[in-house]
């Protein structure tokens, strides 16, 4: 009868300990981080290049599918934002959990293997955001960059 009492509780705590495994939170990171590491310099001028530096990481490692690149162009107390859509897949990143975005602008000019920062008027604040989207589907935070000033052209 003893045993029988001693197997009851082992077997209660067995449960409950199984209880608060399955119900514990995974500790498993499905959504991308990001973490915008330098953007600059912090005055930019005409025909000078301006690097955006990302740091994005993916614990399951399918960082296969978008980013979101969002400018915000301030003059005065104005805020103007576009966002455009970019492949990670056409931009060459392999199947990873870390991966370092590396954007180049140029201010006012073509240069080749730059996006065009083509602003015309007053000087103007920039900034940049960006969101991460994983082959999963799943969106990381809005981060956002620094504002630096490009001075008028």
């Amino acid at each position: 009868m003893r045993t029988n009492t001693i197997m009851k509780k082992v077997l209660f705590f067995c449960l409950i300990v199984a209880a608060f495994a399955a119900c514990s939170k995974d500790k498993f990171e499905t959504v991308p981080q990001v973490e915008i590491t330098s953007f600059g310099p912090d005055v930019v001028v005409k025909g000078q290049q301006f690097t955006l530096l990302a740091e994005v990481t993916d614990k399951e490692g399918d960082l296969q599918d978008t980013f979101y690149l969002v400018q915000n162009r301030f003059v005065g107390t104005n805020k103007i934002s576009d966002t455009s859509k970019y492949s990670l897949i056409n931009l060459g990143f392999p199947t990873k959990d870390k991966i370092e975005l590396k954007l180049t602008f140029a201010y006012g000019e073509q240069i080749p293997g730059t996006i065009l920062q083509n602003q015309e008027g007053a000087d103007r604040g920039l900034s940049y955001g960006l969101i991460v989207r994983d082959k999963a589907k799943n969106k990381s935070v809005y981060v956002e960059s620094k504002r630096i000033t490009l001075k008028k052209v």
